[in-house]
């Protein structure tokens, strides 16, 4: 049983990487990949204490990448070397931009009621650079949402991203795979995926995104139907997808989703990490 989906405070996870991979070790997964939204913030932290524990860390991110009119499709990549140039120099390229363009989230914001500053937000960056992630974080310590989940329900998910504020897709694959990973469209069947649209349409979406360079789908997620499931596995044969899954993890916002296990009956195979992470998988079959 693996993890191919978790989320740190990195990000807008609870648990801190230090402390995830210590529920990783009790939960006995094989293996686990840290995949905060659009950073690699807390890979190091991580690895150190895995290596402390003896738990198989897998490199990873959640891109958030535009789609669409002011439409998102999350995407995952697994096994990336997080020290590559290739991957290094799109990542940091994007978290720049994404940056100075925050301004106008700010001034948004202050129309919506909502008094907070760039300075305020400032202590609640974790990798250099401003995010929405940060401003989420001020928001609680404001008083303004009691966590950060609220913090975008109620506030972030109603600024529409700018232009230039969101990665691309295929620049998101591109990072991912000049560090070696593989790229996954994640819960394709939410809003943040490919909800809404017809059999048809999503069909052509994904013949796209595979031609920008995707390679897979997560076709293990805790609240997947047995339809949802059903639709995965079928346009991973038609487009010869690789699969991915996880608990897409996030501590006590998410009470209800546990490592490894979801809801309570997810279990992702290690066979999964075959072209994901070779060598690990030899590792854990020992």
């Amino acid at each position: 049983m693996i993890d191919l989906h978790t989320h740190t405070t990195i990000s807008d996870g609870t648990l801190t990487p230090k402390e995830l991979m210590l529920e990783a070790k009790k939960a006995g997964v094989s293996a686990i990949a840290i995949t905060d939204h659009d950073t690699i913030a807390g890979l190091g932290e991580a690895q150190q204490e895995a290596d402390k524990l003896g738990v198989n860390l897998i490199n990873g991110i959640e891109f958030s990448t535009a789609f669409g009119k002011n439409r998102l499709l999350h995407i995952l990549g697994l096994g990336i070397d997080p020290q590559s140039e290739g991957f290094l120099r799109v990542y940091n390229k994007y978290r720049q931009e994404r940056s100075d363009l925050l301004t106008k989230v700010f001034e948004k914001l202050r129309s919506m009621g909502v008094e907070i500053e760039r300075k305020d937000a400032e202590p609640f960056i974790c990798g250099g650079l401003m995010d929405r992630q940060a401003i989420a974080k001020c928001l609680v310590h404001k008083g303004y949402t009691k966590n950060v989940k609220e913090s975008w329900i109620n506030f972030l998910d109603k600024v529409d991203y700018f232009e230039g504020e969101l990665i691309k897709p295929a620049d998101a694959f591109k990072a991912i795979h000049d560090g070696g990973g593989k790229a996954f469209l994640a819960h394709y069947h939410l809003n943040i995926g490919l909800k809404g649209y017809s059999d048809e349409e999503a069909r052509s979406y994904l013949k796209q995104l595979k031609e920008f360079g995707l390679d897979g789908m997560e076709c293990y997620y805790p609240s997947f139907t047995e339809e949802d499931k059903q639709r995965c596995l079928a346009y991973v044969d038609e487009f010869d997808f690789i699969k991915s899954g996880g608990s897409d993890f996030h501590g006590a916002t998410r009470a209800h989703v546990k490592i490894g296990v979801g809801s309570g009956d997810l279990n992702v195979p290690d066979e999964l990490l075959e072209p994901i992470c070779p060598e690990l998988l030899e590792l854990i079959s020992k």
